[in-house]
């Protein structure tokens, strides 16, 4: 292969690696800015590990919350999460 076809291709090469980094940035950037988010993540946030306890946010308007009609699926407000804990915050 001689060197123009060989540098022809690095860039080609180096265009299609450019273009799916760039759309995998766009599709995480796009998951992290959802309001909604799934009870996992959510603890991520807030660290309760009972179901208690965030049955006692979702009753006492704590943190929102969404639920499908069908199913059992409950999403939490990502917005809310940090709201409390911002609100919460002790000075050091």
């Amino acid at each position: 292969m001689d060197s123009d076809a060989y540098e022809q291709l690095k860039l080609e090469l180096f265009g299609y690696v450019k273009k799916a980094i760039t759309e995998v940035l766009a599709e995480k950037k796009a998951a992290d800015n959802s309001d909604w988010i799934a009870l996992e993540e959510a603890k991520k946030l807030l660290p309760y590990k009972s179901k208690t306890s965030w049955q006692k946010f979702r009753d006492t308007g704590i943190v929102k919350f969404t639920k499908a009609r069908k199913g059992r699926n409950i999403m939490y407000s990502r917005k809310s999460i940090i709201e409390y804990l911002n609100n919460n915050k002790i000075g050091f």
